[in-house]
């Protein structure tokens, strides 16, 4: 059996348009295997470890879309207090830890659709 880099450009072609092609890789590596569209709200481990950013997530649990709790598996101890919250919400949680996995995101906030939230506070403020 042949790699995919030695088919043919029609092959690869026809492979693309019956299995689909991942147009954004990297930001579903960089929100915890998610798109940024659905992200209600995202803090890094840093941001996490402060009152601030531990409100901002209590605050974001309460967002009437909130699908998913992901916490990186790094940030679980740190977390733990949102994990009760999201449970007691109802909200499911994933405990998630993909080397692949690029930038400080600890903990994402998901809906099961796009959402619109202008920034995140793991984007920091603006500049």
């Amino acid at each position: 059996m042949r790699s995919f880099s030695d088919k043919s450009d029609l092959e690869k072609t026809l492979i693309a348009g019956m299995h689909g092609v991942e147009l954004q890789r990297d930001e579903k590596r960089r929100y915890l295997g998610h798109f940024r569209e659905r992200v209600i709200q995202a803090v890094t481990l840093k941001q996490l470890r402060t009152a601030k950013g531990m409100r901002a997530m209590k605050e974001a649990l309460s967002h009437g879309k909130a699908a998913e709790l992901v916490v990186r598996n790094m940030a679980r101890t740190a977390a733990m207090p949102l994990i009760v919250e999201a449970q007691r919400l109802g909200i499911d949680f994933t405990i998630v830890g993909n080397p692949e996995f690029i930038g400080d995101v600890a903990v994402a906030l998901v809906a099961r659709e796009a959402v619109d939230v202008p920034r995140l506070m793991s984007e920091g403020e603006p500049h």
